[in-house]
């Protein structure tokens, strides 16, 4: 029973003396209550009652009295005034700090929920802020780290070098560091950081934003390794298309070989022209896959470098020591896949041979034009002789010749282009087809 009017008395003591809603009330009643019984001992101690002088004491009493009474209102309107005022800042503080703290969630959200250690330190290296995300990686709990220093969580680093790289930090725009750190178990992590430094109520202070790349530095190892592997089997299979290609152009020189040994032993001139042109088109055609074996790319081959050689294996074959030949060779960068290339090739397999044959003379200035032209979407090639030309120039579109049957074949059914020929200070032949190539 005791204990529970206790209790009462003591919600009675909060309720009404431990408020501070009404304090003014409460401090005036308290300072009349104080004053008046002031003015009553100091009344009875220094005033006596059958003295002659007791009217005016009682005169002087009510004065007191009535003095006391105004100056407790006084302090009342003052104190309660004070107390409004106090109130509304009171107020306004606690609006203006919920409306912060409400301002504030959604970044304090966002920190506590990043998957990256967000860290601020001060000038020499003291953790004085951590988001929950460093502490889950690391296995504290804040207040473990809280006070403490970079080397705690980083074991690169020492007293001097913390302090050394927080300047970095600050001083360095874009900074990025890859080290690693220390749990509280003792296992070590790999660990990318970046950082800024900011100021702050005047005090200078580094913010350091740090991911585990463990996971990632085991990814990029091993497609490393699978890199590694892929070149090696790229290598083998190089190495493997090289050989290819030298042995098709090593049998196609056993074919050229043993066409030359039959015309060594020919007697017929007719059979040693058809002959002599059989090793010119296997020539042509075992020229590519030199190109490949040699060159760099076993895919495509720069068709300016093949034209020149290809043109100059010809002259050798054809054009006797006597005759003068002027080779005018005005070709695009373009860059074909072997079977492009062979095609083009043969084509001027066949048209160069007929200017050498038919056109040219030893005793006079023999002109051989070769233009082939970039035209975007369409190739051009364009090839010219200053013969004499040819009378029946449809004759030309219905050859039973191997070598005409060749050009039409290869131009028409092949690269789906068009052959114009025409007299023009000799014969010239002019060839358009797509740039694109087909994929078969």
């Amino acid at each position: 029973m005791s204990s529970m009017k206790r209790h009462y008395s003591e919600k009675l003591i909060k309720k009404y003396f431990l408020n501070n809603k009404y304090i003014a009330i409460k401090f005036s009643l308290f300072y009349l209550i104080i004053a008046l019984v002031a003015t009553i001992f100091i009344n009875k101690l220094f005033f006596d009652p059958e003295s002659d002088i007791n009217n005016g004491n009682v005169i002087s009493f009510n004065f007191i009295f009535l003095f006391l009474f105004f100056t407790v209102i006084v302090l009342f309107l003052i104190l309660n005034y004070l107390q409004n005022v106090i109130t509304k800042i009171d107020k306004s503080y606690k609006d203006l700090k919920n409306k912060e703290e409400e301002r504030l969630m959604p970044y304090e959200f966002a920190l506590n929920n990043s998957f990256d250690q967000i860290f601020w330190f001060t000038t020499d290296a003291k953790i004085v802020y951590l988001n929950d995300a460093a502490c889950n990686m690391l296995g504290y709990k804040k207040e473990e780290l809280l006070g403490k220093y970079l080397e705690v969580v980083d074991p690169n680093f020492d007293r001097q070098k913390a302090i050394d790289i927080m300047y970095k930090i600050r001083n360095t725009p874009n900074f990025i560091l890859e080290t690693t750190q220390k749990k509280k178990n003792g296992e070590i992590f790999s660990a990318e950081v970046s950082g800024h430094g900011f100021i702050h109520r005047g005090q200078e202070y580094t913010c350091t934003f740090s991911k585990d790349i463990s996971q990632r530095q085991e990814i990029n190892k091993k497609i490393t390794n699978m890199n590694l592997e892929l070149q090696k089997s790229l290598d083998e299979k190089e190495i493997l298309l090289k050989e290819v290609h030298h042995r098709v152009k090593n049998n196609m020189e056993i074919i050229s070989s043993l066409l030359a040994m039959q015309l060594r032993r020919a007697k017929d001139d007719e059979i040693k022209y058809i002959l002599k042109q059989s090793m010119s088109r296997i020539n042509t055609m075992a020229l590519v896959h030199e190109f490949l074996y040699l060159g760099e790319n076993l895919a495509y081959i720069n068709l300016r470098d093949y034209i020149i050689r290809l043109v100059q294996d010809i002259k050798e074959l054809y054009i006797s020591q006597n005759t003068d030949l002027t080779v005018d060779l005005h070709i695009d960068k373009l860059i074909f896949s072997t079977n492009r290339c062979i095609q083009i090739g043969m084509i001027l397999h066949e048209l160069c041979v007929n200017a050498l044959k038919y056109a040219f003379k030893e005793d006079r200035e023999n002109l051989l034009c070769i233009h082939i032209k970039d035209l975007e979407e369409n190739i051009h090639v364009k090839i010219r002789d200053n013969g004499d030309g040819i009378k029946d120039i449809n004759s030309l579109y219905k050859s039973e010749s191997i070598g005409m049957q060749l050009i039409h074949s290869i131009v028409e059914d092949q690269l789906d282009g068009t052959i114009e020929f025409i007299n023009n200070n000799g014969l010239e032949c002019n060839i358009i087809f797509s740039k694109k190539e087909e994929n078969y």
